[in-house]
């Protein structure tokens, strides 16, 4: 698996898993990377924080990269528009927590649903997935409608966030 990032495809968008070095790439140049795939790049995306623990490389997907960073490729205009993927390898008890993020310009026009369902549905067919997480600020409604549409539920809260679990 190495060296070849898996690909997914949806309605509108495609989905590219990164290898540990295009991740740390994105962090240092989102636009760099996306002339390297051959691809426009939206502005304004990752925000400065996501860059920043990109650039710091993101552990323990040394074994399979597919459990990190997915870019979200809008397929018509063949532009990176945003990320979604998980914070690492499921847990022992098969869980994984998701997380996704759009350019400004492309949220509220269904990509993000897209996108995050369609890898959803890739992490629950992989051996030893149980079930989904996510977290989301609790002003981020249009996120929180988001995971809602795609079967999550709210499970509580900490530190500041709103926890949602699928399966």
């Amino acid at each position: 698996m190495a060296g070849h990032p898996s690909e997914l495809s949806a309605e509108r968008v495609s989905l590219r898993a990164l290898t540990r070095d295009e991740i740390s790439a994105l962090g240092r140049d989102p636009a760099a990377l996306a002339e390297r795939l051959g691809l426009a790049s939206a502005p304004e995306w990752p925000a400065p924080p996501v860059r920043q623990r990109f650039a710091e490389g993101i552990p323990g997907l040394e074994a399979d990269p597919r459990f990190g960073v997915w870019v979200v490729i809008e397929e018509s205009a063949r532009t990176l528009i945003g990320d979604v993927g998980f914070h690492g390898p499921p847990d022992p008890a098969g869980t994984l927590e998701i997380g996704y993020a759009l350019a400004p310009d492309w949220r509220g026009r269904g990509y993000a649903t897209e996108a995050v369902g369609r890898l959803c549905a890739w992490a629950e067919a992989q051996v030893g997935v149980s079930a989904l997480t996510a977290r989301t600020d609790p002003d981020n409604r249009a996120s929180a409608r988001v995971l809602a549409r795609l079967g999550f539920v709210t499970v509580g809260e900490a530190d500041g966030y709103e926890l949602w679990r699928r399966g």
